[in-house]
């Protein structure tokens, strides 16, 4: 006679596959400029014109008389090598944006600024356009308005139509998240300047290292 099991029992298996999970970060640099408002505190000053992200619109200028304005640069990046930021303007400000006549770019108080050497310009009867870098949270700067115990160090755009290379003005070695500067323009204008409208363009180039 065939035994009786005293226990039995059931038994299901299943083999599992382990899952690969995958994704793809793209290199992405981020960069804008932000207008900023009549009346801020901007590079040790307080700005005379609101900006926009696309005008910095001087207005009608009174003579031997300083106007500054203000724009709020950002850039983000995930490059590992992190970014430069340089700037150049197509010309100096000219009428009805010819070559000539022109507003010269500023040589500051001492008469010797240029778009690679800063210096201070706070005499409204030395006249011109420059501009000066106030910074938020950047890695690296290449001046400062008050660098030196200066209170408006300031310098040349490198200017284009002279074929002088465009500058650096902030930058990072490393990934960034939302670095900040103020770059400050100043402009000034004598009894001699030709009456008219003026105006050029400023190129700002954001460029990761990847």
């Amino acid at each position: 006679d065939a035994e009786t099991p005293v226990d039995s029992t059931s038994a299901k298996g299943a083999h599992i596959e382990a899952v690969r999970v995958t994704a793809t970060v793209d290199p992405t640099s981020n960069f804008s400029i932000a207008g900023v408002a009549s009346g801020a505190t901007r590079c040790g000053v307080s700005t005379s014109v609101t900006t926009t992200a696309t005008s910095v619109p001087f207005g009608t200028m009174s003579l031997n008389t300083f106007k500054t304005l203000a724009h709020n640069l950002t850039v983000s990046t995930n490059a590992s090598g992190g970014y430069v930021v340089t700037s150049a303007e197509n010309d100096q400000l000219g009428k009805d944006g010819a070559t000539t006549p022109n507003i010269a770019d500023t040589l500051c108080d001492s008469g010797t600024c240029s778009e690679s050497t800063p210096s201070e310009w706070n005499t409204a009867t030395n006249t011109g356009f420059g501009y000066s870098l106030e910074n938020v949270d950047a890695a690296s700067i290449a001046f400062e308005y008050d660098d030196s115990s200066n209170t408006f160090r300031s310098r040349q755009f490198s200017d284009l139509q002279a074929s002088e290379t465009p500058a650096t003005i902030f930058s990072s070695t490393t990934v960034a998240n939302a670095e900040d500067i103020y770059v400050c323009y100043r402009l000034s204008v004598g009894a001699t300047q030709a009456a008219g409208d003026y105006e050029n363009q400023i190129t700002y180039t954001a460029t990761g290292t990847f």
